[in-house]
């Protein structure tokens, strides 16, 4: 096992932990194996969602169980974004490499600025 693939690994458990208490973490993940690992846009992309998936499970499970989630509107919200991964999964393999890093790049951007406008405004 080399050096970076290790680092990959250890990062990949970070964000998954970060990720399954609601602090994101999926967009280092992301940027981790473009950088540094030399890994397309689209894998990463790819192994940041099997990541998030793995995490948000168990995540998802036991915040239902903590605070009484409306079951109706999760599946709804989960079948949502099932369709929406699917939606990406199709279109992702047709937008170039360096389009799918910008577009990703732009949507972390408005996750950035919609968390620290959530944060700091109290």
């Amino acid at each position: 096992m080399n050096i970076a693939f290790a680092g990959g690994l250890a990062l990949c458990f970070i964000t998954a932990v970060s990720s399954g208490m609601g602090t994101g973490g999926g967009g280092l993940l992301t940027l981790y194996l473009t950088l540094f690992c030399g890994m397309p846009q689209i894998t990463a992309q790819g192994a940041n969602l099997l990541c998030f998936a793995c995490a948000s499970t168990p995540a998802a499970v036991m915040n239902c169980m903590r605070h009484g989630t409306d079951m109706r509107l999760t599946a709804f919200l989960s079948f949502c974004g099932a369709v929406g991964c699917v939606l990406g999964a199709v279109a992702a393999p047709l937008l170039p490499d360096i389009a799918l890093g910008r577009i990703y790049g732009v949507f972390l951007l408005f996750a950035g600025v919609i968390s620290l406008k959530r944060y700091f405004s109290f």
